[in-house]
């Protein structure tokens, strides 16, 4: 197992929202992260909370999620769905442009999510409300709402296209759908060598049932018989303590494993990592694509 030294206290400012300590006694000996497919499962719930904070605060994952409700034309009156909406952040500001008159339900597959979710919203007098429901049968009638959104949801899912599908079922005639997901085949670190950075990297991206889903949702849009399909792509900053779980000794293990590195290659590398971060050199993004459709009018 590989360990990564910790950096010092002067001058380690990676995490805008949790002191350093918090990430680097995180266990990598598994990858978490794979645990967002069931987090009421997990020994640990409340890192998953942690990591959602934290990928959060970064200005780049808030510029796309504002561009996304700008994409939904939010309007007060409007009832909109929040499919996976994890800590209700994004739920209430949905809830702030729907209001008055409008409505904004959200859901999740882990209660405890939910109940972050509703107690972080608790007192704040918005017309949201959050419930726990599986993506894949939503609990709605058909044409509930006037639009619905999933914001990197799909990539834990069994089924996306399901999802898509209820998604669409749920939203009224002429109404937006609007899913965000990352492409992990699109992530990029600025880190020698070459060759042994892009064996990392999609060690990373393979470890999912489908790393290159960023890609394909249009695909699912279009085969669900979306209309007025709109790709924005939306590059995402990954500061340290979130690359470092992605792209961190657990990945660098798998790597070994698979005999893509020898145990000195990885050592080097995550030793390297480390480097390029202390020296305030660290360059890692992630592209994923909003995709937007309409529910045709006589459907």
């Amino acid at each position: 197992m590989f360990n990564l030294p910790m950096p010092s206290m002067g001058t380690f400012q990676p995490s805008l929202t949790f002191p350093a300590s918090v990430w680097y006694s995180c266990h990598m000996d598994t990858h978490k992260l794979f645990g967002f497919t069931n987090v009421d499962g997990t020994n640990d719930p409340d890192y998953f909370i942690r990591f959602l904070d934290e990928a959060s605060a970064e200005e780049s994952f808030q510029a796309y999620k504002h561009y996304s409700f700008a994409l939904l034309d939010l309007q007060p009156g409007q009832h909109v769905l929040e499919v996976g909406c994890g800590t209700g952040a994004d739920a209430q500001m949905m809830a702030q442009r729907v209001a008055p008159g409008g409505r904004v339900v959200a859901v999740d597959g882990s209660r405890h999510m939910i109940a972050v979710a509703q107690q972080r919203a608790a007192g704040c007098s918005l017309p949201l409300e959050f419930q726990v429901a599986d993506a894949h049968r939503l609990p709605f009638a058909d044409d509930s709402f006037d639009a619905s959104r999933a914001d990197r949801i799909f990539m834990h899912l069994e089924s996306p296209a399901q999802a898509l599908s209820e998604m669409q079922r749920v939203t009224r005639p002429g109404g937006r759908v609007l899913v965000y997901e990352v492409d992990f085949e699109t992530l990029t670190l600025d880190l020698p060598p070459r060759e042994h950075t892009r064996k990392v990297l999609h060690t990373w991206c393979d470890s999912f049932r489908n790393g290159w889903l960023g890609r394909h949702v249009p695909a699912l849009f279009r085969e669900a018989g979306l209309e007025d399909v709109r790709i924005t792509p939306a590059t995402l900053w990954l500061r340290y303590p979130v690359a470092i779980q992605m792209i961190g000794p657990a990945t660098v293990e798998r790597a070994c494993a698979a005999g893509l590195l020898t145990p000195d290659e990885g050592a080097d590398w995550l030793q390297r990592l480390h480097q390029r971060y202390v020296a305030g050199l660290l360059f890692c993004t992630l592209t994923g694509f909003l995709v937007l459709g309409r529910k045709p009018e006589n459907s």
